[in-house]
């Protein structure tokens, strides 16, 4: 059952005094990977997450998203069915972040299960067929995107600018509150704020800070 699943902790579950290809070559060893299987599965899981040209240098002379591309490396080097991703972008920079998004989806296409933990809403938006909402341990909703900013993200509101303050309009019908507005004097400055997953998120588990 072990092999059938990868991970990718948020703490790096890498050896930094080794290299790339000898972390991959241990953990596929691990998982019961040997000889031409072995490294056949290290060269792919390398090219997978674009390590291949710093392959034989040390992990603890890597950047951050690179270490964070071999944590991942190390989740799929085995081939698993489900991998359990937990906050797999934290500290990275922009471009090792996309690319691990890039990753996730391709593992996807490929038809691995993928549980991806994370607190960037929009993460959960671009990766997630569906998402939990979770709080102190209990899971609050599950659902779709769409269904879940449905059912909790509240209406959609337009933000009035006049003489420096904002008024904040709620309203199911955006187009016709514009209109009665234009109708009584003008047409102020304003932004439409729509529905979305973040705002799912503070309504089912509070407005407050965390600690």
């Amino acid at each position: 059952m072990r092999r059938k699943i990868g991970v990718a902790p948020q703490a790096l579950a890498i050896y930094e005094e080794l290299t790339a290809e000898e972390n991959l070559r241990f953990f596929g060893s691990l998982n019961g990977l040997e000889g031409r299987a072995l490294g056949e599965r290290v060269k792919w899981a390398l090219d997978f997450v674009g390590l291949t040209p710093r392959a034989r240098d040390r992990a603890m002379t890597y950047s951050g998203g690179m270490k964070r591309r071999l944590n991942l490396a190390v989740a799929v080097v085995h081939d698993p069915p489900l991998l359990l991703l937990d906050e797999p972008t934290v500290g990275v920079d922009p471009q090792s972040r996309n690319a691990i998004f890039e990753n996730i989806l391709a593992l996807k296409r490929e038809g691995r299960t993928v549980l991806y933990t994370t607190h960037y809403m929009e993460e959960a938006e671009r990766l997630c067929d569906r998402v939990g909402i979770m709080d102190h341990g209990k899971l609050l909703a599950l659902d779709t995107v769409p269904r879940l900013i449905d059912a909790h993200g509240g209406t959609t509101a337009l933000v009035l600018e006049r003489d420096g303050s904002e008024t904040r309009v709620e309203t199911s019908d955006p187009i016709a509150e514009l209109s009665r507005l234009m109708r009584d004097g003008g047409l102020p400055r304003f932004r439409l704020e729509q529905p979305d997953l973040e705002g799912v998120f503070l309504n089912l588990t509070g407005r407050s800070l965390r600690d």
